[in-house]
């Protein structure tokens, strides 16, 4: 069934929720079970998936899909196998003293039906990779894929019907007035991955039905390259996270700061970095296009906004191709040199090939920028200066770091993936998202000593004055 109006979507809530309360708390094996589904489905449609977005975007390399959509995909769900069992085992905590006789636990358990809206940049694992957690916490999902990639929106509700009942997992197709309606339903929890203004909207929505959300949004993730670095190490690193997918990933860096005397020298290695991942750009099965018209068109806007300012603008033609880059939306890599804070380029996420770049002679220039920006989701540092690293580390909010890499933080099972702030809330992966998606449930049970129960009731005794006066003096 193709769940695509208002009243669909809430009748479909209406009986997960009431296959869930049926049911019970689902037990491991159906939450093994569940995964297994989950990673068997993936492997049935690999190629096609990859097929697929690469007909969505018009041109993106199989094996970019293959490993963000596919191979990451899978090696999260088997990483949640392996660990459920451990997960949903209740964490013991410290009675009260002098109580010392009672218990304390944490257990974990399902909140119920989770609401999933995913983006096009990734759309296949960003709609699932939060699946994994919403699955191995044992709750039931609607899923929301993105209308612009609308090719695998239509294969992940093939694909998903075929291996869940709708009781356990649906697809809701759609354009964004349809995810306007999903993201007002009420959910016992809800995921939204896209753009901060898009987020505020999901966010508001939701309060209406007092229903908690994990916002993961944007951004724009900065660099800092310090003084001593080997430049061709770092131009490497960078540009493979700043052209992977052209740019269009939450994560990837978007300004980077780099002290004065080494702005050529880094100038001539990306160049040189670029040439040696993307050795042309017109016709590279490795270089991904841009999604679509509009996006092409907003990224453009960027260029003229920053030629309009005068800013020096380095275009990265590795063969010198002579092409219409609106053709096959195939954007050259651009570098933009010290745009002013208040550009187009400073002010809104790039989401594209282009990179900002600004010199500074002091650290504490760049993190007097950070902070007074919105906490980004991502932070990068490339260098060996302790100090300068653990400031960043220690007192600049952002959403996760990565040091002398970029974009690899979020590949890593065992790290929670979210931002704070303008960036987003909450976070998945892993455990962190196997307890984002339960309810924390705080169990005491009292000792069975009625002396002990009893000993703060009145009438009050001087013992009971007593401890309290020695633990008050103590402290």
């Amino acid at each position: 069934m193709n769940y695509s109006n208002k009243a669909d979507m809430q009748l479909l809530l209406q009986q997960q929720r009431k296959s869930f309360q049926k049911s019970g708390f689902p037990t491991l094996e159906l939450r093994l079970d569940r995964l297994d589904r989950l990673t068997s489905m993936i492997k049935k449609y690999d190629r096609q998936i990859c097929d697929t977005i690469a007909e969505d975007f018009g041109s993106r390399a199989f094996e970019i899909s293959r490993l963000t959509e596919v191979f990451v995909t899978i090696e999260q769900a088997k990483h949640a196998i392996l660990s459920v069992a451990e997960w949903m085992q209740p964490e013991q905590r410290q009675a009260p003293s002098p109580i010392n006789e009672a218990s304390a636990e944490v257990r974990y358990q399902p909140k119920g039906v989770v609401g999933i809206i995913a983006p096009w940049n990734f759309p296949v694992h960003l709609l699932l990779s939060p699946l994994v957690c919403v699955l191995a916490a044992g709750n039931r999902a609607m899923l929301k894929p993105s209308e612009i990639t609308s090719r695998t929106s239509q294969l992940i509700c093939d694909m998903i019907g075929e291996f869940f009942d709708p009781s356990e997992v649906a697809v809701v197709l759609g354009d964004a007035k349809v995810s306007a309606q999903f993201s007002q339903l009420p959910f016992d929890h809800l995921v939204f991955t896209g753009s901060t203004a898009v987020g505020r909207k999901v966010m508001s929505a939701a309060a209406q039905n007092l229903t908690p959300v994990t916002l993961e949004l944007g951004g724009k993730a900065p660099v800092i390259v310090d003084k001593g670095v080997d430049l061709k190490t770092v131009s490497l690193r960078l540009m493979t996270g700043k052209l992977f997918n052209s740019g269009q990933i939450c994560i990837c860096p978007d300004y980077a700061f780099v002290p004065e005397e080494l702005l050529k020298p880094l100038l001539n290695e990306l160049e040189n970095a670029t040439a040696t991942l993307y050795p042309s750009i017109a016709d590279n099965p490795d270089y991904t296009a841009i999604v679509n018209d509009n996006h092409f068109s907003r990224l453009q806007h960027l260029i003229d906004d920053a030629t309009g300012e005068g800013v020096e603008i380095v275009t990265l033609n590795p063969a010198n191709e002579d092409f219409d880059e609106t053709q096959n939306r195939k954007m050259l890599p651009r570098i933009l040199i010290n745009p002013g804070n208040d550009s187009a380029v400073m002010q809104n996420e790039i989401f594209g090939p282009l990179l900002a770049i600004k010199t500074y002679r002091d650290i504490q220039e760049v993190i007097d920028h950070i902070q007074t920006q919105g906490h980004p989701l991502a932070l990068y540092y490339f260098g060996d200066n302790d100090a300068h690293k653990t400031i960043l580390r220690d007192n600049v909010l952002s959403g996760g770091m990565a040091v002398d890499d970029v974009v690899v933080q979020a590949i890593c099972h065992a790290l929670p993936f979210g931002g704070i702030g303008t960036s987003g809330m909450g976070c998945y992966h892993g455990i962190d998202g196997f307890r984002e998606f339960s309810h924390n449930k705080a169990v005491y049970a009292q000792t069975p000593v009625e002396d002990i129960a009893g000993f703060t009731r009145p009438p009050y005794s001087d013992a009971m004055r007593g401890m309290m006066q020695q633990q008050v003096s103590e402290s």
